[in-house]
């Protein structure tokens, strides 16, 4: 949470945050928006669960970010990973741009398949950078007076990074996480076409011969 408030903090006003929370399901416990009072409330409001289904994390993400760009909700998105609606991208924009910024061990124990999940945001345009919390040598955690094992699954959450063209951080300390939240800056992919430009410059020639007209007519009261 303390460094969570502080990725918050770094972020210009310009930026919506939203906040995610997933166990056993996924929920959207504040929408994005730019007034960080709101947004840290709603971190230190958080508390651990039982279970751990990343892709319902990632799927409430995307709804979420779909709420606010325009886009068509993913529903009925069930264990085999299909959904009743496919993805509908839209261009990328000052103002629907999204990204995902995922922070877990990635130990997923429940369904549906996370890697169907990341293809959903891959389709999307939206790349989801993961953060693993944790070590790769596990250790043992209470939670909730429950006696939990837990380590960082670091194949599923590079293959996640990998499949979204987003970044895979492995930090265990707070100061990693600052460094990585760093290096994490707002922007935009920028993609090259070739435009047909035929047109602009019989626009520009046009131009001219008016210009150059309107110049005879003043000069030489005549239009040649």
């Amino acid at each position: 949470k303390i460094v969570a408030r502080d990725f918050v903090a770094r972020q210009p006003t310009t930026v919506r945050v939203g906040v995610v929370a997933f166990s056993d399901s996924g929920f959207s416990t504040q929408l994005p928006t730019n007034d960080q009072a709101t947004i840290l409330a709603a971190i230190d409001r958080l508390q651990p669960q039982r279970g751990t289904s990343v892709a319902n994390g990632i799927i409430v993400s995307l709804n979420t970010i779909a709420n606010v760009t325009g886009q068509e909700p993913i529903v009925g998105f069930n264990d085999s990973g299909s959904s009743e609606l496919p993805p509908a991208p839209v261009p990328v924009s000052a103002e629907n741009s999204g990204v995902i910024v995922l922070l877990t061990d990635g130990e997923n124990n429940m369904d549906p398949d996370p890697l169907a999940a990341a293809q959903f945001a891959a389709d999307r345009g939206v790349p989801i950078h993961t953060i693993a919390i944790g070590s790769v040598e596990g250790t043992i955690l209470e939670v909730n007076g429950f006696t939990v094992h837990t380590k960082v699954d670091e194949a599923t959450l590079q293959q996640i990074s990998e499949i979204t063209d987003g970044f895979y951080f492995n930090a265990e300390t707070e100061e990693d996480l600052r460094t990585i939240y760093e290096s994490i800056e707002p922007g935009f992919k920028i993609n090259k076409e070739e435009t047909e430009v035929t047109a602009v410059f019989a626009g520009f020639s046009i131009l001219i011969l008016l210009i150059g007209g309107m110049l005879s007519l003043l000069w030489f009261s005549h239009v040649p």
